[in-house]
């Protein structure tokens, strides 16, 4: 798996350089590129536990990364039990999530936060998406990918991804009347106009976002509110207009 980490670092840094480059004339690159930004640090965390860096699985450093990361399952919960309760949750994650030790934590808070074990798991298959190619799964899955993850859970209220939205999100069948309510750790490759237009309406819950003065010597507090707040932002439609430039 280190060369698969390896692989979707390098590919999502030379994507963040075109996004940076595409970005001065069309701005709608930028919520690409923030997809893309936090592909490139999930990878680079689990590069790290992979090869040991820090000299020992119960390194410091180590379990305070991943508690960052996983904090963001904790605010996800906690917001979803406020605007959404009592409801069927379905989490859209990647294939193998289960070997990873921070997404098992993540969904391990978010369950906790939410209050209610009436949450599940549901992987996201897309073609063409493996370790030989190292893609990232944001780049390459499509509407149809997301619905077919979908087509068992019909009675979900919650939408939770992990993997973002593909670039076609609006086709996605989801989306349509009395869908249920989507929550977002990230763009994907959702265009940010279209992530904040289903943020107005309601449909999309909140969307987790790098905290612009991120502090990244600090170490993760016990509270998974206070970690979550010091690495990331919740964006939801009451504070979307102060976090515009995410989504334009």
């Amino acid at each position: 798996m280190i060369a698969v980490w390896v692989a979707v670092m390098v590919v999502g840094l030379i994507a963040m350089i075109v996004c940076s480059k595409k970005q001065k004339t069309n701005p709608a690159m930028q919520p690409v590129a923030l997809g893309v930004f936090l592909v490139v640090i999930v990878a680079a965390v689990m590069l790290m536990i992979e090869t040991n860096i820090f000299g020992g699985s119960n390194s410091a450093i180590m379990e305070s990364e991943l508690a960052f990361l996983a904090s963001r399952g904790h605010a996800a919960g906690a917001h979803l039990a406020k605007v959404a309760p009592g409801k069927k949750v379905v989490i859209v994650a990647e294939p193998n999530y289960d070997k990873s030790t921070y997404t098992k934590d993540l969904i391990e808070q978010l369950k906790k936060a939410y209050g209610s074990d009436n949450v599940v798991v549901e992987p996201i298959v897309v073609p063409g998406a493996n370790e030989e190619n190292a893609m990232p799964i944001e780049e390459l899955m499509k509407a149809k990918d997301f619905d077919k993850a979908l087509a068992n859970h019909s009675d979900a209220g919650v939408v939770v991804s992990l993997v973002g939205l593909p670039n076609n999100a609006a086709r996605m069948k989801a989306f349509g009347a009395k869908g249920p309510t989507f929550f977002l750790f990230s763009t994907g490759m959702g265009t940010g106009k279209f992530v904040a237009a289903q943020m107005k309406k309601g449909t999309i819950a909140g969307v987790i976002v790098p905290n612009p003065k991120a502090d990244y010597e600090a170490k993760a507090p016990k509270d998974p509110a206070k970690a979550f707040a010091i690495r990331f932002v919740l964006v939801t439609k009451d504070n979307l207009e102060a976090h515009k430039q995410f989504f334009e």
